[in-house]
């Protein structure tokens, strides 16, 4: 069975062009380098729609879905998110771990029915 998950992660203020533009290269090294990963999809916020409650600024919300557990697992510990994280860390927020890590929340998902008409 699948392992569909959404994250988010938070921009700092300031980042936003660059941490975009990083996130854009991360997904296209993701699709290249990573088949058992089936679906990445990153997203911010449209605040020209109306959306309740209004999402936070800086707000970035992953779409993931993956074969199985361990392909989740070796997404998050292989070399092109931890690469990224290491590149990357200081423009999102990050917790309270000494070093400290990037600010993420994951749910993890079951399938109750649904498709893809097409790629997106």
């Amino acid at each position: 069975m699948y392992y569909p998950l959404t994250g988010k992660w938070t921009i700092l203020p300031g980042n936003e062009v660059k941490a975009t533009e990083a996130l854009k290269k991360l997904a296209q090294d993701v699709q290249a380098n990573e088949p058992e990963t089936l679906l990445y999809m990153v997203h911010i916020p449209n605040f020209n729609a109306k959306s309740l409650p209004t999402p936070p600024e800086g707000e970035i919300i992953f779409w993931e879905v993956y074969e199985d557990e361990n392909a989740f697992l070796k997404h998050i510990n292989g070399p092109l998110f931890t690469t990224f994280v290491k590149n990357y860390g200081e423009l999102f927020l990050s917790d309270f771990n000494t070093p400290p890590k990037i600010y993420m929340t994951a749910e993890i998902l079951t399938t109750i029915e649904g498709f893809s008409r097409k790629a997106l």
